[in-house]
């Protein structure tokens, strides 16, 4: 009897064992996914398996609507969600991008942000970050607003603290929307190349 109850403790914590790995794997997995595409590859389908499969299929089917639903919840103001599309600019990262991006047009705004940094990485050198000040939110109308911020580029010198060069501040302006959270719905940004930095120096 108390070998039939190590043998199914055991089985239990394989099983969960297993189950940790594939949820931190799919988490990465799932990190760079828009909203609409984790809609229309996950909640569909899990919801027809979980009506059929019960709660072994369950589990996993509501673990990936909790992310499904978390990965479209905006910031908690206008000015936070230019913050948070500007400090992932700057640092070159996409966590926590997603959530900050339009639900309707998340693909468009991250395939914008992704070329706006591959030309900032084109340059030579690369820039070392982009510093802005205060992020002025104007009237709010009907659940929209935009957001304008001077933002200028900077090297960092050789020793990697004192700064070597800044470039001329240049206004951003970001449209942004409430829903279930502010989420940015465009963003006018100055141009990189031939703005930021000469045309010589992007490859």
């Amino acid at each position: 009897m108390i070998a039939n109850v190590r043998r199914w403790v055991d089985s239990v914590a394989g099983f969960q064992g297993r189950y940790l790995r594939w949820e931190s794997r799919a988490v990465r997995r799932l990190g760079g996914w828009s909203v609409p595409r984790r809609w229309a590859t996950f909640v569909l389908l899990p919801t027809l398996l979980f009506c059929c499969g019960g709660t072994v299929v369950g589990v996993p089917a509501a673990w990936v609507l909790r992310q499904t639903m978390e990965a479209s919840r905006g910031a908690p103001s206008p000015d936070a969600a230019a913050d948070s599309y500007l400090m992932a600019l700057g640092y070159n990262t996409e966590d926590g991008l997603l959530p900050i991006l339009d639900n309707d047009h998340q693909d468009d705004l991250l395939a914008e942000w992704r070329a706006y940094r591959k030309a900032m990485d084109n340059t030579s050198p690369a820039p070392s970050r982009l510093d802005f000040g205060a992020l002025a939110v104007g009237q709010v109308v009907d659940g929209r607003a935009e957001v304008t911020t001077e933002v200028s580029a900077t090297w960092w010198g050789t020793d990697g603290r004192a700064i070597a060069y800044s470039s001329e501040e240049y206004t951003w302006r970001f449209k942004t929307r409430e829903d279930n959270g502010w989420q940015v719905v465009s963003v006018e940004a100055p141009t990189w190349c031939g703005g930021y930095v000469r045309l010589d120096a992007c490859a």
